[in-house]
């Protein structure tokens, strides 16, 4: 089984949604930025994404597809959906 990608596109994120969404992740997964989770399957990212319009922030990847003004909640429900 391939690895599930999740990127946290670092583009016009103030600290505090940062951390907001790398908690999201932590409560979820229990992996922080550079780890893999302990089955293997998803690996968590920081990354410049590119030329990423301020009015799409915050901006997250999972294998690629872009989710754009991704809130806690909404990278939630990602993470369930999409991270298996």
């Amino acid at each position: 089984m391939p690895v599930t990608r999740l990127e946290l596109c670092t583009e016009h994120l103030s600290i505090d949604q940062r951390e907001a969404l790398l908690d999201t992740v932590w409560a979820a997964l229990r992996i922080s930025p550079g780890m893999v989770t302990a089955d293997g399957n998803v690996e968590l990212v920081l990354s410049h994404c590119g030329a990423v319009p301020v009015e799409d922030a915050p901006l997250v990847r999972v294998d690629g597809r872009d989710y754009r003004n991704v809130t806690p909640e909404r990278l939630h429900t990602l993470l369930r959906r999409w991270v298996r």
